[in-house]
Parts: C-alpha cells; structure tokens; sequence
C-alpha cells in the first residue's frame, strides 16, 4: 500500500515561469510609460503651439506685387511672344521645329 499521493509540483519550473511572467509585466510598464511620455511631450508641443504669439505683420515691401522671374528679357514684350524657348523642348514635334508630325498608319 502507498499512500504517497499525488507527486510533487516542480518548484524550480515554477519559479521560472514566475520569473519569466514578472519580466513580461516589467516590459509592459516599460513600454506603458515610454508612451505616456510621448504623449506628454506631444501635449507640451501643442500647448506651446497654442499659447505662442501670433506671427508678425507682413513687411510693407510684401505688399507689392514683384515678378516672378528676375530675367528682364522674359518680361519684355519679344520674350514673352517668344515663350521662353518652350518649343525647343517639345517632344511631339520633329527635332523640336517645324510643323506637325504626323506619323503614318
């Protein structure tokens, strides 16, 4: 007759997955607050955001018109009917002169 019973639990699994259950817990928390201090930060780039001056007025100087371009040939009545050249750069036009090129069927 044996009455032993039931073995005994393995104390040293146990405690291992103790362990390993605290580590997991420990980089949650971890995890946890670096976020809470991305939030924190995010909320102190807000509010600074909010509570900053507004910007200044424009200069006086911004308040006329100024041309685009600084080339004085493109704002004279010849360079602008010239168009700056744009034909040159065509690609549906043969050798970027010329007439129409249509091609054949």
């Amino acid at each position: 007759m044996c009455f032993g019973g039931a073995p005994k639990p393995d104390k040293k699994a146990m405690l291992y997955q103790q362990a390993a259950d605290m580590e997991r817990e420990n980089q949650r928390i971890v995890a946890q607050n670096q976020q809470q201090e991305r939030m924190d930060q995010q909320y102190a780039e807000q509010l600074a955001i909010q509570t900053a001056p507004p910007p200044p007025p424009p200069a006086e100087s911004a308040a006329t018109a100024a041309p685009a371009l600084e080339n004085a040939q493109a704002t004279t009545p010849s360079g602008i009917r010239k168009g700056m050249g744009r034909r040159k750069l065509r690609t549906d036009v043969a050798g970027g002169t010329g007439g129409l090129s249509i091609p054949s069927v």
